[in-house]
């Protein structure tokens, strides 16, 4: 197998701007000479992500993350560093065919095998039943709604039978019973165990790497009065929160499409690659999470909300706007007909209406503005005024005059009023609003405020090492070792890194650490607040200092083992070495 040389890995870290890296996934502010972003690596609101194009690395000043192109990469897309450099490479151009890239597979918690085991089981003998005389209705049901064959196959749909199939295959190949019931596909009733799932058409869930983790049933049957789906329960590898019908699939087309249409529901999926459209995902009736939006970002920032025509629907769409927005993404509203998901209008009137339906988008501040309106009985007065007023707090820190003059029309329009009206409204708003500058907590390091003058000086001259290669030689000459583990560890990374290099590229030491911990340190060193210039006195006052702490621990190790020790002979030895450590 090929290997990356450092050469090959400094090639590729220099063929790109990590600006650019970075900006395919967030959306960047340039801020003198740097560029600030909200991080995704915490729950952040305000831009605390800071990107330096002279050094090529990122860091946060809260969470603390940081590092070069590839780290970002690693961490953002949850990819191993082999396919980090990969990615780089191909945004760089730089040819590495020839090298192996196959990651390794990711562990998976032994616990968690039967579970993962159980549900590949069921999706095989729920996709046989389909195709049998057992499924036959189901499938039938299926073709009248225009899944054919081929869909079925790449959405991984079956059918759930009425005898027990599941729980007696599960049976058969030893399973515990307590992880069948783990499982959440078998339940323990009062009368012994059955399928959670009967008559029912299956459609697989999978997690992002595309393992079947769950399951939701849809009844295909019409008078019934069982509800008409049935999802699975939550269970230890089927979390609702972090799970998005169809990601494992559509990442590729997401990052290709430069967007991603978020849909209610996995009908609605399909709906969409009935007609080419596979740049898309489902929430699946659930709220949008924290976690929803992290698994977003990591495809694209721009979200087209495509969620039910219905009120609720709406309503819904109108939340997840704001969610959305409040954490940096771009979006864009979907307005479907009254009342019909993206399923029911390619059913009732064909491809072309709902690719218009698709296309035809709106700004979420207009979307909401017209939501309240055919929410509004415009012959009361009472409602009229409370529609301006929630109107006009929709655009009340709205600072663009081109966009909140056309947002003003709207409203007037909308409830037949004067614009001067909701102008002098708009204005009062003004007036009245209280802002409230942002409190701005600095980080501090605690842990910093309690260093001795000893760990100072290691952590001062690492700054130094990080800076000039002669620091690093005369550590290496005159001490060579660092009391401090981390410290330690991280100079005689320098100095390894030195052997081969004349200038430090702190993007490409990142690379050759390859380690999150060690590089989050070494990035809070380098923001230490030093002049990057300084005279060799202050560097060999450093050494000396550092020397005398590790005297002085040698000596207190020293003096600990004499206290222990019993044999006079290996006392005097251990005297004697005292008495040279001090006189040096």
């Amino acid at each position: 197998m090929a290997r990356l040389s450092d050469a090959k890995i400094s090639e590729i870290l220099q063929s790109v701007d990590i600006v650019d890296v970075i900006s395919l996934y967030l959306p960047l502010q340039k801020k003198g000479k740097d560029y600030k972003a909200v991080c995704p690596f915490h729950n952040d609101t305000n831009p605390s992500l800071s990107i330096s194009p002279a050094r090529q690395i990122y860091k946060c000043f809260v969470c603390g993350a940081g590092g070069n192109a590839f780290t970002f990469l690693q961490e953002y897309l949850n990819i191993s560093y082999l396919e980090a450099v990969k990615k780089v490479a191909e945004i760089g151009g730089i040819d590495v065919s020839e090298l192996n890239f196959n990651a390794p597979a990711k562990k998976v918690d032994e616990k968690l095998v039967p579970l993962y085991t159980m549900h590949d089981e069921a999706n095989m003998i729920f996709r046989h039943l389909l195709h049998t005389k057992t499924g036959l209705a189901a499938h039938e049901y299926l073709q009248s709604r225009h899944i054919n064959d081929s869909l079925i196959e790449e959405f991984d749909i079956g059918y759930a039978g009425r005898d027990n199939q599941l729980y007696k295959a599960f049976q058969n190949l030893a399973y515990k019973e307590v992880d069948m019931v783990r499982s959440g596909l078998i339940i323990d009733g009062e009368h012994g165990a059955f399928d959670r799932y009967r008559d029912r058409v299956m459609f697989a869930l999978h997690d992002a790497d595309g393992k079947v983790i769950g399951f939701s049933g849809r009844v295909y049957k019409a008078n019934t009065d069982e509800s008409k789906y049935m999802n699975s329960p939550e269970s230890e590898i089927f979390i609702k929160s972090k799970t998005l019908y169809h990601y494992h699939k559509a990442k590729e087309p997401i990052k290709k499409a430069g967007f991603v249409y978020l849909l209610e529901g996995f009908m609605d999926v399909i709906a969409l690659s009935r007609i080419g459209i596979n740049n898309t995902l489902a929430i699946m009736g659930t709220a949008l999470t924290n976690e929803h939006m992290n698994m977003i970002r990591k495809l694209s920032n721009t979200v087209y909300l495509c969620l039910d025509g219905d009120r609720a629907g709406q309503s819904a769409a109108i939340k997840s706007a704001r969610l959305l927005l409040d954490h940096q993404f771009n979006v864009k509203m979907v307005k479907l007909m009254d009342g019909m998901d993206p399923d029911e209008i390619l059913e009732q009137f064909g491809e072309e209406t709902l690719r218009i339906a698709l296309t035809s988008t709106m700004d979420p501040v207009e979307f909401e503005i017209q939501h309240l309106y055919e929410n509004t009985n415009m012959a009361n007065h009472e409602e009229t005024r409370e529609f301006i007023q929630r109107s006009c707090q929709l655009i009340a820190n709205m600072s663009n005059p081109i966009d909140r003059q056309y947002y003003i029309e709207m409203i007037a329009t909308r409830s037949n009023s004067d614009q001067n009206v909701i102008k002098e409204f708009w204005q009062s708003l003004q007036t009245n609003k209280v802002v409230r500058q942002p409190v701005i907590t600095p980080v501090v390091r605690n842990d910093y405020k309690r260093l001795d003058k000893y760990q100072k000086a290691e952590r001062h001259l690492l700054f130094y090492m990080l800076h000039d290669k002669k620091v690093c030689d005369l550590y290496e000459q005159k001490i060579g070792f660092m009391f401090n583990d981390m410290n330690r560890i991280i100079a005689s990374y320098i100095v390894d890194y030195y052997r081969t290099k004349e200038k430090m590229m702190i993007a490409s030491f990142i690379s050759y650490i390859q380690n999150t911990k060690m590089v989050e340190y070494v990035l809070e060193i380098m923001d230490e607040n030093l002049p990057e210039e300084v005279e060799m006195k202050v560097i060999e006052d450093y050494i000396e200092t550092i020397k005398i702490n590790t005297q002085a621990k040698e000596i207190e190790q020293l003096k600990l083992q004499m206290a222990n020790e019993l044999d006079a002979l290996k006392k005097a030895e251990l005297a004697v070495k005292i008495l040279e450590i001090q006189k040096n």
